[in-house]
């Protein structure tokens, strides 16, 4: 007797289903094998009837590449996610995390209506209410804050609202609300993700990001960066990385502590000591540099600096000192080096790895001067500036609010442009800041953030939040500590404008419902709209004149219906067609690579930094001696040998490697290596490491099966010879101590791992987020949840949901970059002690609120920062200023 899902079955039951299958299949074979080798994607057939099955574009959002998809709906329920063919960047692929995207909105614990606290907070009593009374609520919250402000005549008070997000798509939709409400306070997660990469790039030549053409390349440096794995880079970039591996020969040379997958890829992997990347970047320029392997033009007609500037800063990086500092042999230093100058075109990358310690912004400034220094800047095969496009905001659009918000922007971190959301919860615990109204929307700062139990203890605390606000689908870690849920709806579900410049051909693209929301669910823009038609009902406060849209699609078709070049392809409506704007070609199918109608491959555009300058704009500019071009007071250009070219997005239109901000609040102007606190650690003691996995995204991703089962524990990463030495076999529970607390997990022995280091993914761990991801699957549905999936409460057969590092890592952040130190925790690992259970977690609000204290000492007024910086390595009155 056999089981096909409710219907039992014997032998001759079987005969007979397969006589019957067979012949559906007879029917059906010509049509469907036809079509499907006829075309590489966008199009699907149903098992049981044979139609083709409705195709519906969309960008995914279960990273934050934001790859072009195509949802396959039969019966108005999405049944397959597929890559968008006409996507130029993704070129019709998804990463597992895309294809399991549909599972989001089948999500069983999924939250169905808004839901207001009834009990304590965290008691998790609710009282369902409708979405009309939710926004009417908050909109309540909102306008007294504004009453308030007015009475007082004080605008400050207006950022006692706040919002905080950890993934914002909405295309500027939260900063328009926020400002209609006269706030600044705007909270990201980027500083616990890559500001002080993005710090480290912006003031050198404009963009916080680069785009490097792997696909074209022959050499590539990676820094601690996992581009074929980890989250952010999977996709698109992974592609062109395997690209440029196998059809361009390429040579990759990966240092990490860690063996990722992109390491055991590479062709050489290095594991440094943790922090100590910047000594190995230094050291190959000092070598490029002092054997003449740079491109003296470049330096000369592109940057701020001079040749001998360079040469005298990078005198101390020798090769011999980058070894003492990270392990990594001079020999090969130089060697690298030297390949890396002189094969063309290379390019370097770098990611978390290298960023997120502390001074992290210096370490991503030097590893982007190899770049520099080699000429390798907007070239086939280089290092590119990023690719993206923009789209209008209706008219009118808000200002900002009239007064600056401490929160969002703190004045110990003047360089940190991109927030420093982790010090929010330590700076009103501290009477820093005040908050009336907290909003979190994508956003779990109780699972995601260092020393989570700290946003654990201030989201608890009515004295500290009085109201708070949820626009969240899930009943996350963060979630279950709100006032009040507003449920957004899934990605599938929603609109967005989107430009996500994840590979060389600049796109746009979008984000539409490929179903109506599941049981009346309302997405996130309509409910903006509602609360400031609350907020302001007869438009006497100047907001609602910001949100006059009939519809959500109405606001997207504000966005898309005035782009020249896609106004007269149809503006949203083609969009709406297509998924994307403009397409550059097809994908081959003898190669996957985007090819013209002649069948040659389409080749991107190079050398942004030299278009020309229009004549009618060059009328009244000024030519300096330097060669910059300037008008109105502002430098516009750069002239080189009678061309006047637009050059970077810098102030003086060079790659600024010498930064006056920098300088401005005592950091070192040109990249420099510092010695981490963590590398005089004790003898015995080990830097804890966190790291990515290709199936999940933070905490989004542990209630989908599919992933789930895949991935769902994270042992602790420990090299074997270390193991020994503590007494500690494969598979043994430990104990990991940090300065602020402990927890207990087991050890994973294995050589891909430097070590000094102890690795913990971050991808498990849960105490909320749903059933499964916290492995209470057999329990009853939540009154208010969808409910209804019995592969979830019935095929579950893991029984380890992993354990979560984030509370005992502590709080450390870069000062120059904003970001958090993921990677500077010093922990002792032992056997665990009797009594230890394993997920066994204790930690301290007090030891955490010592680690804030500490990290201001390190802010540029700070005792550790003068301390650290006292002496510059070079003497800079004694070199000529930056220029020509």
């Amino acid at each position: 007797m056999g089981h096909i899902g409710n219907i039992k079955t014997n032998r001759r039951g079987f005969l007979k289903l397969g006589a019957t299958a067979s012949a559906v299949g007879a029917t059906l074979a010509s049509t469907r094998l036809v079509a499907m080798e006829q075309e590489l994607g966008g199009a699907d057939f149903s098992a049981v009837t044979g139609e083709k099955r409705t195709a519906v574009p969309y960008t995914c959002m279960a990273c934050n590449i934001e790859d072009g998809g195509v949802a396959m709906v039969e019966n108005g329920r999405i049944v397959k996610l597929e890559g968008n063919m006409d996507h130029p960047n993704t070129r019709g692929k998804l990463c597992a995390k895309g294809n399991a995207g549909f599972l989001h909105v089948y999500d069983p614990d999924r939250i169905m209506s808004p839901l207001l606290r009834t009990g304590k907070r965290g008691e998790g009593k609710w009282k369902r209410i409708s979405y009309d009374e939710a926004t009417s609520l908050l909109a309540e919250k909102l306008r007294a804050v504004i009453d308030r402000s007015r009475a007082a005549n004080d605008p400050s008070i207006l950022n006692e609202t706040v919002i905080k997000w950890g993934r914002n798509r909405t295309g500027g939709g939260i900063d328009r609300f926020m400002h209609a409400l006269g706030s600044n306070a705007m909270l990201n997660h980027t500083n616990i993700c890559e500001s002080s990469k993005k710090v480290g790039l912006e003031p050198s030549w404009g963009p916080d990001i680069e785009s490097c053409d792997w696909e074209n390349t022959k050499y590539i440096l990676n820094f601690g960066s996992n581009i074929l794995e980890s989250a952010y880079f999977m996709n698109p970039n992974a592609q062109r990385l395997v690209d440029g591996v196998v059809d361009n020969k390429a040579k990759i040379v990966s240092f990490d502590v860690r063996m990722s997958n992109t390491a055991g890829y590479s062709h050489e992997w290095f594991a440094p000591y943790p922090g100590t990347d910047s000594a190995i970047a230094l050291a190959m320029a000092h070598v490029i540099m002092t054997e003449g392997l740079h491109d003296a033009e470049f330096i000369r007609d592109w940057t701020n600096v001079t040749e001998a500037q360079l040469l005298a800063h990078l005198a101390p990086f020798t090769p011999e000192f980058a070894e003492q500092e990270s392990g990594v042999p001079a020999k090969d230093i130089r060697r690298i080096a030297r390949e890396f100058a002189t094969t063309k075109p290379a390019t370097t990358f770098s990611y978390r790895g290298p960023c997120k310690h502390l001074w992290g912004a210096y370490q991503e400034a030097a590893i982007h001067m190899l770049n520099v220094i080699t000429g390798n800047i907007e070239k086939r095969g280089g290092y590119c500036l990023p690719r993206g496009m923009g789209w209008p905001q209706p008219s009118p659009n808000p200002p900002k609010g009239p007064v600056p918000s401490i929160i969002a922007a703190p004045p110990l971190y003047p360089l940190a442009s991109h927030h420093v959301s982790t010090n929010a919860p330590y700076m009103i615990m501290r009477g820093e800041a005040k908050v009336s109204v907290w909003m979190y929307y994508y956003d779990n700062p109780v699972y995601s953030y260092p020393s989570s139990h700290v946003w654990n203890a201030f989201l608890r605390d009515e004295s500290l939040v009085p109201f708070s606000v949820a626009f969240s689908c899930f009943m996350s870690e963060s979630t279950e500590l709100a006032d009040l849920i507003i449920p957004d709806v899934t990605y599938l579900e929603r609109h967005d404008p989107e430009s996500m410049p994840s590979g060389l051909f600049p796109c746009l693209s979008i984000r539409q419902p490929v179903i109506k929301p599941l049981g009346g669910t309302q997405e996130f823009r309509q409910s903006l709209i509602d609360i400031i038609h609350k907020v302001d009902p007869d438009g006497a406060l100047g907001a609602r004149k910001y949100f006059e849209f009939d519809s959500v699609e109405d606001w997207m078709r504000q966005h898309f219906d005035s782009i020249p070049g896609l106004k007269e392809e149809g503006g949203w409506d083609h969009m709406k067609k297509v998924g994307v704007w403009p397409t550059y070609g097809t994908v081959s199918k003898d190669n996957g690579k985007l090819i013209d109608d002649n069948g040659e491959v389409v080749v991107a555009e190079y050398g942004l930094h030299a278009a020309e300058i229009p004549a009618a704009t060059m009328a009244s500019a000024v030519v300096e001696p330097d060669g910059s071009i300037t008008k109105d007071g502002a430098t516009i250009g750069v002239q080189i040998d009678g061309k006047n070219h637009t050059g970077f997005g810098t102030p003086s239109r060079r790659i600024e490697l010498y930064k006056e901000s920098f300088r401005k609040y005592g950091f070192n102007p040109l990249p420099v290596y510092k010695r981490l606190p963590s590398r005089d650690k004790k003898p015995g003691e080990m830097i804890l490491t966190t790291f990515k996995v290709n199936v999940h995204t933070q905490s989004r991703t542990a209630s989908l099966k599919y992933l789930a089962e895949i991935y769902h524990k994270n042992p602790a990463w420990i090299s074997p010879a270390r193991a020994k030495a503590l007494g500690i076999a494969d598979g043994d529970l430990v104990r990991i101590t940090s300065a602020v607390g402990y927890m207990v997990t087991r050890a994973h022995l294995t050589e891909g791992i430097h070590p000094e280091v102890v690795a913990i993914s971050t991808a498990c761990g849960h105490s909320a987020y749903g059933r499964l991801a916290t492995l209470k699957h057999k329990e009853a549905d939540a009154e208010w949840a969808l409910g209804g999936d019995p592969d979830i409460t019935n095929n579950v057969w893991w029984d380890d949901k992993g354990v979560h590092p984030n509370p005992i890592i502590r709080l450390s952040l870069d000062p120059i970059g904003g970001s958090q130190a993921w990677y500077d925790t010093v922990v002792t690992v032992a056997p665990a002690q009797p009594g230890d259970k394993y997920g066994d977690t204790k930690v301290s609000v007090e030891a955490s609120m010592k680690d804030y204290d500490e990290a201001l000492r390190y802010a540029y007024t700070g005792d550790l920062h003068r301390a650290a910086h006292q002496e510059v390595d070079v003497d800079w009155n004694a070199l000529p200023r930056p220029g020509h």
